[in-house]
């Protein structure tokens, strides 16, 4: 029977802003719980509005529409469309085009971007290095839906102004399905003789029992496992696969699946954040189990809130579709809502803490449940909400005051309409202006090659039609060159330095707020992850992999990711690459120029997929020329002349002709043999490495200068 009373006796003026943290053992205050949802969705119905607005703007959308593109009288209508029934009602997706080419930039500096991992307090720049390439590693390898809440994340940061990303540790576990033969068990246990005891009546009850207990089945199914057993020598039975256990990130719009309330101006100053999901029954049922979530309330759920949307208002999840252009309700037959508030309550003695509640609004508690799924404190280490908010812009300290693009663009993209709009209706007039006839005597036929019977004259004639409007053109191209640079778009008279600031600093932003992101789940991995763990580092040849320890709870790393815009442009990036060169070939004189990590990004800066073809990893490169120098030598001492393979990189080769010589007692005597040709074809391939070191350092001198 559920300990809750439906009140709350802390609380006596029942003001959500002043809830306290349950003590002891009791739960939530769920009447506190929905009055501060509601309450915060319908103080934030203004910016929904807004965001519906961009919505609207961006897909180029409004009531009335039709799907040719042109302006019909409706049924019942008072109002004639204007100009007239059937003229130009142009979609014109301006915004659209430009947000889609905000994405794909966001999307290539994330994909693109240097991570350096940054020691708070220490200074231990080596463990630094390996926790960059541990957490490009986890980041791109096991959070495998990454691309996809990236390209979500700056859709809802250009269209909707924000967007937030959620930052949590998931544990999943499902059955899978084992088959089962009268050998495997026999191995199990090798004393018994396991057909014998299937088909004996006596010992078939015992062992029914027993693999009920072993594999977690009833009584009914171990019975047809062992009549299938008897009858086929094999059997299946589902089990328990194994538990994944990894960081997950989530993109989450700000009028849509989180809700945070609007005077908020710091996301860990706010009072409440609501995360709205729907999921089906079996993954509730799943989260019985992998999550601790309350048995009686899943089922209570499943029972009650299928099918149901979690609004205070069904006419805000009235939307248009896209494609169709007709205005339908989302639907969710067959999923539960579930909201999942986090708040930052204080316990009597003044303590903060994050606690979670997952609970549904129109789900009170009864005699079989508390009201809630779970509840308790969030258990994230690091003690913030798991939540990092992203904004296009910072308008006000406030956390909604941002703007998308379809805000400032609205006004040009429907200038643009009208140009497009007028210059088909000027075509149509042109095609068919209006016609004259005498009062009841419409034409029969009308067009080309038609016989139309005259009394008079020019009775059947074209009338005067509007002339058309020759600045169309020249003024969408002027707005059209305005929206582009406002937006940070190269036209053909703005400046394109000025273009690549703006595109640069929001590129900037986009990558502090993911630098967020990944210091959160670091702090995730440190709390849950394993204690090591084998990895390889992303976008490095490398033959063996990285052994990787998690460290101390307490070691802390910032997180610092960069994209500069400029580096796709081919001729930029080439003029830095050559920049670059000139100093490791005239600076590295401590010998700290990896050359093959070097070699990597400069083929890699002309073609990434050419550079994945013919690169190796440094250790199998090395391991490579050290063999091939090997078999020449044994081909040399066997009394072949042979001459060095150019691809041979003259520093190996002169080291294992060094050891060669030094470590042999038998090729030391050769060599000083003047009778035996080996010391000279060995002297001769030794000139021919230290030609290819002379070659080599000419060439930076030419290149250089002395």
């Amino acid at each position: 029977m559920s300990s809750y009373t439906g009140t709350n006796q802390a609380n006596e003026n029942n003001d959500p802003g002043l809830q306290l943290a349950p003590e002891d053992d009791m739960g939530p205050d769920f009447g506190m719980l929905k009055l501060a949802f509601n309450n915060c969705v319908s103080d934030l119905q203004p910016y929904i509005e807004q965001c519906r607005e961009n919505y609207e703007t961006r897909y180029a959308l409004w009531n009335g529409q039709s799907k040719d593109g042109r302006k019909h009288t409706r049924e019942g209508s008072k109002i004639d469309p204007t100009p007239w029934d059937g003229a130009s009602d142009l979609r014109v997706f301006l915004t659209d085009e430009a947000i889609n080419a905000k994405v794909a930039l966001q999307c290539m500096a994330f994909r693109k971007a240097n991570l350096v991992a940054v020691p708070v307090e220490g200074n231990d720049l080596k463990r630094a290095k390996t926790v960059s390439g541990f957490m490009k590693w986890l980041v791109q390898t096991q959070i495998p839906e990454i691309d996809r809440e990236v390209e979500l994340l700056t859709n809802y940061l250009n269209e909707k102004g924000s967007g937030i990303t959620g930052q949590f540790w998931e544990t999943s576990q499902e059955k899978t399905l084992v088959y089962l033969t009268i050998e495997e068990l026999q191995q199990q246990f090798p004393n018994s003789i396991i057909e014998d005891l299937i088909k004996d009546p006596i010992t078939r009850s015992t062992l029914v029992q027993l693999m009920s207990e072993i594999y977690g089945c009833s009584s009914k199914k171990a019975g047809k496992m062992m009549r299938e057993l008897q009858r086929d020598r094999k059997t299946t039975v589902a089990m328990a696969g194994r538990v994944r256990s990894r960081p997950v990130i989530r993109a989450f719009s700000l009028d849509e699946d989180i809700f945070i309330p609007p005077h908020s101006t710091d996301l860990e100053t706010a009072s409440g954040i609501y995360r709205v999901q729907y999921f089906t029954a079996e993954q509730l049922r799943s989260f019985v189990n992998t999550d601790n979530w309350d048995s009686n309330w899943v089922e209570s759920a499943i029972d009650k809130c299928r099918g149901q949307r979690l609004s205070i208002a069904p006419n805000d999840i009235n939307r248009f579709g896209s494609r169709n252009m007709i205005s339908t309700q989302d639907r969710v037959t067959d999923l539960i809502g579930v909201v999942y508030a986090y708040q930052r309550l204080s316990d009597s003695e003044g303590i903060p803490g994050i606690y979670m509640t997952i609970f549904n609004p129109e789900l009170p508690p009864d005699t079989d449940h508390d009201g809630y799924a779970k509840y308790g404190l969030l258990g994230y280490a690091h003690g913030q909400y798991p939540f990092v908010l992203h904004r296009r812009e910072h308008l006000s300290r406030h956390l909604h005051d941002s703007r998308g693009l379809p805000e400032p663009g609205k006004p040009i993209q429907d200038q643009i309409k009208v140009h497009k709009d007028s210059r088909c209706d000027a075509a149509s007039l042109a095609i068919l202006p209006p016609m004259g006839y005498p009062v009841g005597r419409p034409p029969g036929r009308w067009g080309a090659g038609a016989r139309v019977p005259e009394r008079r004259p020019g009775e059947y004639h074209f009338m005067d039609r509007p002339a058309p409007d020759g600045l169309t053109e020249a003024s969408e191209k002027q707005l059209r060159d305005d929206f582009n640079q406002y937006n940070g778009f190269a036209t053909s008279t703005s400046d394109k330095q000025f273009a690549d600031y703006k595109n640069q600093f929001e590129v900037d932003k986009f990558m502090t707020g993911w630098s967020k992101s990944l210091r959160q789940i670091w702090s995730l991995y440190q709390q849950f992850g394993s204690e090591e763990i084998y990895f390889r580092v992303v976008g490095l040849r490398q033959a063996d992999p990285i052994e990787f320890h998690k460290g101390e709870q307490d070691e802390d790393f910032d997180f610092v990711m960069n994209f500069q815009v400029d580096s796709m442009n081919a001729d930029v990036t080439f003029s830095k690459l050559e920049q670059i060169a000139k100093i490791v070939a005239t600076a590295n004189k401590d010998g700290i120029v990896d050359y093959s990590e070097w070699l990597q990004v400069m083929i890699e800066a002309i073609d990434p997929t050419m550079a994945e073809r013919i690169l190796i990893p440094k250790e199998t490169g090395q391991e490579k020329s050290v063999s091939e120098m090997q078999t020449l030598l044994a081909k040399v001492y066997s009394g072949q002349d042979h001459d060095i393979d150019p691809t041979t990189p003259p520093e190996i080769g002169l080291e294992v002709i060094k050891g060669y010589l030094e470590k042999d007692p038998k090729v030391k005597a050769r060599m000083e043999d003047k009778t035996d040709l080996f010391g000279s074809r060995i002297q001769k391939i030794m000139k021919q490495l230290e030609f290819q070191i002379t070659q080599r350092k000419n060439a930076e001198i030419g290149r250089m200068g002395a």
